[in-house]
């Protein structure tokens, strides 16, 4: 991809420390790249963490579609492009694209962000209009980060407890631990012999560290699983995600 005004770049070397038993990035580790690769553009627009953290205020990741075409594997060079585009008053979406240094994409992803304070109430974007930036006409994916009407019913559910690796500096559980926790439902035989193709996820309230989560899931259609997470405080769903494999 070409750099457009507006756009965010950056390279990683895929470590040894990202990748599993088949040598590619995990889902986890890509999901914390991206994520990654949009704190960084929001610091240089003037609206990362430092900036909000004196109004008391953060930004919460709401749903996500992530496309893998080909994942990477172990000392791969990648490109991560990411950009914000045309906001809705409350909701801030935002583009990804994982290329190789060739331009091969690997990773299409398109988000939906929103900006909470510490009571968890969502913000407008007015405020902060001038340092938002929009890229106009350019899509990873031309269709919004997708909407899960329906979750899987909580039924014989084994709640395991959030643990310290999971929080994140804003003393929740990170965006990416909801996803460790679906991946690592799935054994590990099954991920060595599927690959996972497409990811959407919807968050749906926050978890901390004194909380206990389980993960339900059912196959909709062959390879294709929707899970819920459900938090045994008030057996609340918190997330809702969408897996495909090939």
């Amino acid at each position: 991809m070409t750099q457009s005004k507006g756009t965010h770049s950056e390279k990683h070397t895929i470590a040894s420390f990202m990748v599993d038993g088949s040598r590619q990035l995990t889902p986890t580790l890509l999901f914390n790249l991206l994520q990654e690769a949009a704190v960084n553009h929001a610091n240089e627009l003037g609206v990362g963490w430092d900036f909000l953290h004196q109004f008391n205020q953060f930004w919460a990741l709401s749903r996500m579609d992530v496309e893998i075409l080909r994942m990477p594997e172990w000392l791969d060079e990648v490109i991560i492009t990411t950009w914000p585009k045309k906001n809705n008053y409350l909701v801030q979406p935002r583009d990804y694209l994982m290329e190789t240094m060739d331009g091969e994409v690997l990773v299409r992803s398109t988000s939906n962000w929103v900006l909470l304070d510490g009571d968890g109430k969502p913000h407008q974007l007015s405020a902060y209009e001038n340092n938002l930036g929009t890229v106009e006409g350019l899509h990873a994916l031309e269709t919004p980060a997708s909407r899960l009407r329906t979750g899987v019913p909580c039924e014989k559910p084994v709640f395991k407890p959030v643990v310290y690796s999971n929080i994140d500096m804003n003393c929740h559980a990170n965006n990416s631990a909801y996803v460790t926790w679906v991946m690592d439902s799935f054994d590990h035989d099954f991920h060595m012999t599927h690959k996972l193709a497409f990811l959407a996820i919807n968050y749906l309230q926050q978890t901390h560290a004194s909380d206990r989560y389980a993960v339900v899931k059912q196959e909709t259609a062959p390879n294709d699983f929707l899970c819920s997470i459900y938090s045994e405080k008030d057996m609340v769903e918190v997330c809702r995600v969408r897996t495909v494999w090939k």
